[in-house]
């Protein structure tokens, strides 16, 4: 039985084709893992005949969706987006170079990954710009901590019941278990910072490394 999540989910016009990539690389993470779809589904609370939608490019899937298959395939979520990462020690991302995404699951927010060559990071920076809106993107947690840094604009941080007025200029540093979105308070845009930082292996997808026994 398809639930509301699988759903709102379902694709009803052509993939992006970031989408199809997010898509190939779910199927390919699924199969380093081992994971049947039935196995994938029963991790992450989703149909199994809704994962082989995305998997055939007949699926959108939303970031609460992303997430959760994140969590199960232990991998970050830009991992999803990444292409060729490198292990060198340093990585520049120079102006406009950054990989760029629009996730439907986030009205469509545009992000700009900004260390999306890196692998093995700790920090996960990002530009998000958030578009005018009169309520916050759903709302979404996982482990670690989150930085934000208004580059411009304003916008209002919903955190747990809490909700937090920030203008340019104003930062802010939480625990990101806690649920928390973000939405601008009026007309206009809001370009913020983003930094996602974590300790979990997992979270970091050193997934590999963790079934080897490698990793304590």
């Amino acid at each position: 039985m398809k639930t509301t999540t699988d759903r709102q989910a379902m694709a009803r016009e052509p993939l992006s084709m970031v989408e199809i990539r997010v898509a190939d690389r779910i199927r390919q993470l699924r199969g380093d893992t081992g994971y049947t779809l039935a196995d994938l589904a029963e991790q992450c609370e989703l149909s199994a005949s809704y994962l082989s939608r995305v998997e055939n490019h007949k699926a959108s899937v939303p970031l609460a969706n992303l997430e959760r298959l994140a969590q199960a395939l232990g991998v970050q979520m830009t991992v999803f987006f990444e292409d060729d990462a490198q292990s060198s020690p340093l990585c520049i991302c120079r102006r406009g170079e950054g990989k760029k995404a629009r996730l439907r699951g986030r009205r469509g927010y545009p992000y700009e990954l900004l260390a999306h060559l890196k692998s093995g990071k700790l920090l996960e920076p990002m530009i998000v710009d958030v578009i005018s809106s009169t309520a916050p993107s759903p709302l979404s947690q996982h482990p670690g901590e989150e930085f934000n840094y208004v580059l411009e604009g304003e916008c209002l941080l919903f955190y747990g019941r809490d909700r937090i007025h920030l203008t340019e200029g104003d930062s802010v540093y939480y625990d990101a278990t806690i649920p928390h979105g973000v939405c601008t308070p009026q007309e206009g845009r809001c370009r913020i910072l983003v930094t996602v930082a974590s300790r979990d292996y997992l979270f970091h997808g050193d997934l590999k490394k963790l079934l080897r026994g490698e990793l304590s």
